[in-house]
């Protein structure tokens, strides 16, 4: 077996994730060997030296750091994901269970998603809003309107991704192929803001200079939102918090209380795999996707009477 540090392997995962431009992964990648290497004094940490009591050991000095359980949870997962492909490659042995004694869940105390109501009301409200504010505002909505995309995703596309009123591209975070029919409340607010850098690859004002650390700009612009968001919350009175997630969350909700089938709404968004009960079902055809989220957005706007 090659022998190898787990810290020289990591820093190798992250060159590729850099050179495959998964940005937000290597990342996360990064910020877990930084606390690796805090934790470990700066000394290089070996695959003999990761067993349940040193991962335990780990955890305990992550939570007097006080870190919330769901950051955590974010470390360990990545080094559960690191140690796995060690595995694959050769370069660790395996050993069952061990992550077993440390906490890889999610906390979902924090409600993330708000009502349809106030979906229907950012949509709606005519109130005017400072100009900075209507940008954030639209790209909530749009959002919400493409089927709960993310943020980074709304930030990359490409103007040739767009073809008449069909969306073509692939997740930032999986690489997964994703195809987004646009409803006509979507269209709108892309026309309104796709040709305001001409020279641009990018369909949407978000990375405003092209080749320039592209994923800083996206990072800058998705704090900058974040913060935007809760003063758009302000101007129109909406009590819960609002946040580029949210609507992301929301719409999976809004999905999932009206009664579609999960299995659905986890193709709808694009996610890399799901519950092991769920592999059993066939995937849902395009068409059967873009008709849950055509429905969605009617029973949203169906609303305007009560927000």
């Amino acid at each position: 077996m090659k022998r190898e540090f787990l810290t020289q392997f990591m820093e190798r995962l992250i060159v590729e994730l850099e050179r495959e431009q998964r940005d937000g992964t290597a990342h996360v990648y990064q910020s877990t060997l930084k606390r690796l290497k805090k934790f470990a004094n700066g000394r290089e940490v070996s695959f003999k030296q990761l067993t349940p009591e040193w991962l335990s050991q780990f955890e305990r000095k992550l939570l007097s750091d006080q870190l919330k359980w769901n950051s955590i949870s974010t470390y360990m997962r990545t080094l559960r994901s690191v140690y796995n492909q060690a595995v694959e490659r050769g370069i660790a042995s395996y050993i069952p269970r061990l992550f077993s004694r440390v906490h890889t869940g999610i906390d979902c105390q924090v409600k993330r998603a708000v009502s349809p109501e106030v979906i229907c009301r950012l949509m709606t409200d005519k109130k005017p809003l400072p100009e900075r504010l209507s940008f954030t505002r639209d790209m909530f909505v749009l959002l919400f309107l493409l089927r709960g995309m993310p943020f980074v995703d709304l930030a990359f596309l490409r103007k040739c991704d767009l073809q008449g009123n069909v969306i073509v591209y692939h997740r930032h975070k999986t690489r997964r192929k994703l195809t987004v029919v646009v409803c006509s409340e979507a269209m709108a607010i892309i026309e309104k803001y796709k040709d305001m850098y001409p020279d641009s690859p990018y369909l949407l004002p978000i990375i405003q200079d092209p080749k320039q650390d592209e994923y800083r700009q996206y990072s800058r612009m998705l704090r900058l939102h974040n913060y935007r968001l809760r003063q758009v919350g302000y101007f129109l009175k909406i009590r819960e918090q609002l946040s580029t997630y949210v609507a992301r969350h929301t719409w999976a909700t809004t999905a999932l209380r009206q009664n579609y089938n999960s299995s659905l709404i986890c193709d709808a968004m694009g996610h890399s795999s799901v519950k092991v009960t769920e592999t059993y079902f066939q995937r849902y055809r395009e068409d059967e996707v873009n008709q849950l989220n055509n429905a969605l957005v009617a029973f949203v706007l169906s609303k305007k009477v009560l927000c």
